[in-house]
């Protein structure tokens, strides 16, 4: 059966920032994108949510253990981009994404690989929400969140980010051009950092 798609081909790209080395996982030595999570690790899971939603181009940003990574994980029709200069910080996988964006596109959404919980309802939110002026981000009861779309129009000031500096900077420079879309889940507000994060991603996943 086919999956149904929430985007139109070719108007939002998807970007999922899957390059960081996992430090605060502790000694456990686990690779967080690859930690089981209803039987597939949990990238795979955030990659078929980005193709679900219909991001075309979904670019898969790998760095930290790319290959044990591409080993464990279906990209399925992700897009691998390895960003080698990872250790720089999350921007140069921002850069690395964008690069692989096509001229067609609107904007982008950036997902975190460790984010596996954000629902079809969520996407579709954000990506009706979406324009090449705006900065689209998801509140769950005031808090924002991820996944944020960022329109075409602030690519250059998201490539010329340096360090481990993400998007967040551009929510302060442009307070008239965000939007901020109130969801249902707080799993916009949940990724992986530690161990007792992955305990708590797991009771969530029962519920």
């Amino acid at each position: 059966m086919e999956t149904k798609r929430i985007s139109k081909p070719g108007k939002m790209a998807g970007i999922i920032l899957a390059a960081g080395m996992g430090t605060r996982m502790g000694t456990q030595g686990s690779i967080k994108q690859l930690l089981p999570l209803g039987g597939r690790p949990v990238l795979e899971r955030v990659i078929q949510k980005g193709l679900a939603a219909g991001l075309t181009p979904l670019i898969l940003v790998l760095g930290h253990q790319a290959n044990a990574i591409l080993h464990k994980v279906i990209v399925s029709q992700a897009r691998v981009v390895i960003n080698s200069r990872y250790k720089s910080g999350v921007s140069s996988s921002i850069r690395a994404g964008l690069a692989a964006v096509g001229p067609r596109c609107e904007g982008a959404m950036f997902l975190l690989g460790d984010q596996p919980l954000v629902d079809d309802a969520t996407f579709k939110k954000l990506i009706t929400a979406a324009s090449c002026q705006k900065i689209v981000i998801p509140t769950f009861k005031g808090k924002k969140g991820n996944p944020v779309i960022f329109g075409r129009h602030f690519f250059p000031e998201l490539n010329r980010l340096t360090g481990d500096i993400g998007g967040r900077v551009l929510f302060r420079a442009h307070p008239g051009k965000t939007v901020e879309v109130p969801v249902e889940t707080n799993a916009i507000c949940f990724d992986l950092d530690t161990p007792k994060d992955y305990e708590r991603l797991c009771q969530q996943e029962k519920k």
